[in-house]
């Protein structure tokens, strides 16, 4: 009978309690396999991960009161403190949590619903880029209000994973120069049609060259220079002579950074950097996992989402030097591929950072810069798409029809 005997022991204590909260959470998952579909989950809560999270609590606590209660005084004091601390913002997670989801209201019957579009199909995995837009693939980007389409046009990509840019005319003219578009998904052309793009219209105005879009949504510096790093893109190019030109808006500084926010955005899959030696190797969440899982734990934060702030909470001297420093480098990869020196930074027009040190920093490290910021007010209605933020065909005419002039007078065209 010794087995049934009373054990008051903290250990046995916690022992019951992890027998009642299996037995307990069995039971439950034994009435929802009758009365449910079987699979553990109850109104929304998976029944199995509960029990799990309980008894890793209580066994985490157990731990750390052993853990105190037997350290030499000093080293009580140290868990003390960081457990009060951790408590703290955890409470505070907490309650916030709480505001901010009780101040979520359901939107009004009158007022738009967006959604869309699914960028889910329209990338693959890449072991140095992350992320890349499906070779031979036609994607359908579709933006949706109120469940009908409002955007919807269709992007075509080839074995290179470029977007297609299409001649202007059915003409066999002898394109013998090339240009080399690279960014995000304003070189893209998020949400406008083929013909429609920056490079469309920079070929379009030059019948001598063939534009090649490098650009895809969320796209950086880091994969500009990954591209160039662990590819040969002189086999990709047919002409021999040309230029490059890597569109830059602020942004970028947050995907170079990398932010928590855009950690959480991207879900890690950009390329991983060497800073000391600005060299690309591999997927950043599989190179940096804790960087990774702290940013997600970050970027999910209740704290974060009702305040509207990332981390860093603003740009530092040191995040605009290493996106100067990832476009430096870029710079020197395209001139040792293609042998020459033919390479601009467009600065995009942005109304919201005038005061942006990029421009200072890029000509410190004598890479080319055309500054456009202050061509056309953006972002503006009248250069917007109206229903998507991205630039409408207009802005990316008009963008091109100046990059074009300010080619000229360079003699590069």
């Amino acid at each position: 009978m010794r087995f049934f005997q009373k054990n008051t022991t903290l250990f046995a204590r916690l022992g019951y309690f992890i027998s009642i909260v299996i037995l307990l959470i069995l039971s439950v998952i034994a009435i929802e396999f009758f009365v449910g579909n079987g699979d553990g989950i109850w109104f929304d809560y998976d029944l199995r991960l509960i029990g799990f999270r309980v008894v890793a609590w209580a066994v985490g606590l157990v731990s750390l009161y052993l853990l105190i209660r037997q350290s030499p005084p000093v080293v009580q004091n140290i868990l003390l403190s960081l457990t009060s601390v951790f408590f703290v913002i955890y409470g505070i997670e907490t309650v916030v949590g709480w505001i901010h989801d009780s101040g979520q209201k359901a939107p009004a019957a009158n007022q738009p619903q967006y959604a869309g579009p699914a960028y889910d199909s329209s990338y693959a995995f890449d072991e140095f880029l992350g992320r890349k837009p499906i070779p031979n693939h036609n994607f359908k980007w579709v933006k949706m209000l109120n469940g009908k389409p409002v955007i919807d046009v269709l992007m075509h990509v080839d074995s290179f994973s470029r977007r297609i840019t299409p001649f202007a005319d059915s003409l066999n003219a002898q394109r013998n120069r090339y240009a080399l578009f690279f960014g995000c998904s304003f070189t893209y052309g998020d949400a406008v049609a083929d013909n429609e793009t920056m490079p469309y219209y920079f070929q379009k105005n030059n019948s001598a060259f063939q534009a090649y879009n490098y650009g895809f949504f969320g796209y950086s510096p880091r994969h500009m220079l990954a591209r160039l790093q662990h590819q040969n893109m002189t086999k990709q190019v047919t002409q021999k002579q040309g230029f490059a030109v890597y569109t830059y808006i602020e942004d970028h500084v947050n995907r170079a950074i990398p932010s928590a926010g855009w950690i959480g955005m991207y879900d890690g899959y950009f390329p991983d950097v060497d800073e000391s030696s600005m060299q690309t190797n591999g997927v950043y969440r599989f190179v940096h996992p804790l960087k990774y899982r702290f940013g997600m734990m970050v970027f999910k934060s209740k704290v974060r989402q009702h305040f509207a702030m990332d981390f860093p909470f603003a740009y530092r001297p040191k995040d605009y030097e290493l996106t100067a420093n990832l476009i430096k480098k870029s710079q020197e990869e395209y001139k040792k591929q293609f042998k020459n020196d033919d390479f601009y930074v467009v600065l995009y027009p942005d109304a919201l950072k005038k005061d942006s040190p990029m421009l200072g920093l890029l000509k410190e490290r004598g890479i080319k810069v055309i500054d456009f910021r202050n061509l056309f007010p953006y972002p503006s209605k009248k250069y917007q798409l109206q229903h998507d933020g991205h630039p409408n065909p207009e802005a990316h005419r008009l963008l091109m029809q100046e990059l074009s002039k300010e080619l000229k007078t360079k003699g590069v065209i």
